[in-house]
């Protein structure tokens, strides 16, 4: 079990340490982090993040193939007998459904940006493998009738960004069969740490951290789904070669357009930056975690339907 580290993400002033008999407690917490940011200025949205390729290639597609093992073990781990029928929300350039489709998995992919399906179609075509259905929506706005369940398998590996959380998860065990599987944030990427301390200076406002895997965990619960939890490394603390290179990336992820505000940037990493053997070291590694559970109750016992589910 993880125990819920409340003061989490610099948000101790807004989110203090409280018990309540609210059934809704997480999950309405996890809606006020994702709505405050959503509204921090000058920082945009997920759509128009997922739409820009450069922004994309950098924090995203630039490192996908030193991700290739910890995807090959993630892949391992959930265990998908061939064969299956696959949901995979959020499947980006399809790490997961081209191998399991390429293994006979009849794979069902939500991904709501073009650029990354434009790259999951090129992985298709490079792998030869076809019979993978794309809908292109937000799980959000996927009906029913579009996914044409139930799934033996459903993944969301570091897609969740829905505001209503216990909506989102609801949808995802009414269409499942077999097992959930969730991979997701326990410990916070470098990047939000920069983000924190430097967005007051460079455009004003508190820039708010997003949920971790701990608040899901609790969100889940709170639908009387008790999960299993295993703690990995997610990503290494990233590493520089020079302090130019930092400064480059970070200035882009805060929007710095002055020269002014670059030069904060700089100023900050080189105070933070520690030379390594490897290079310039920014923070620590970042923990991930792997949520999974059985939709199907175990011979003899029963799962009473959650407020969550009834709500949806």
């Amino acid at each position: 079990m993880i125990i819920p580290p409340y003061f989490k993400n610099g948000d101790a002033e807004s989110y203090p340490i409280r018990f309540s008999s609210d059934p809704f407690f997480w999950r309405e917490r996890w809606r006020q982090l994702k709505l405050a940011h959503c509204a921090v200025p000058n920082y945009g949205n997920a759509k128009e993040f997922w739409a820009d390729k450069k922004r994309i290639h950098m924090v995203y597609l630039k490192d996908h193939a030193k991700r290739k093992n910890s995807d090959e073990k993630h892949l391992a781990a959930m265990k998908i007998p061939d064969g299956c029928r696959v949901l995979d929300i959020g499947a980006g350039p399809g790490i997961y459904a081209v191998p399991l489709a390429d293994r006979g998995c009849r794979v069902t992919v939500v991904e709501p940006s073009p650029v990354m399906r434009k790259v999951l179609d090129e992985n298709m075509q490079e792998s030869g493998v076809t019979g993978i259905t794309v809908i292109p929506k937000r799980w959000e706005d996927v009906t029913e009738e579009e996914l044409s369940g139930p799934f033996d398998a459903v993944i969301a590996s570091y897609s969740l960004t829905m505001m209503d959380i216990g909506k989102a998860l609801a949808k995802m065990q009414a269409c499942c069969t077999g097992t959930v599987h969730l991979f997701w944030f326990l410990t916070s990427p470098a990047w939000v740490q920069v983000n924190q301390d430097l967005w007051p200076f460079l455009h004003g406002g508190r820039f708010p951290g997003e949920p971790t895997a701990d608040w899901l965990w609790q969100v889940l619960c709170e639908m009387g789904i008790y999960a299993n939890v295993e703690v990995e490394t997610k990503f290494p603390a990233p590493v520089y070669a020079t302090v130019d290179d930092a400064v480059k990336e970070f200035s882009r992820r805060l929007n710095c357009t002055t020269a002014a505000q670059k030069e904060t940037v700089r100023n900050y990493l080189q105070s933070v930056l520690r030379q390594e053997e490897r290079g310039l070291v920014l923070g620590t590694d970042t923990l991930g975690a792997h949520i999974w559970w059985n939709t199907v109750p175990a011979k003899g016992m029963t799962r009473k339907t959650s407020s969550h589910e009834k709500n949806v």
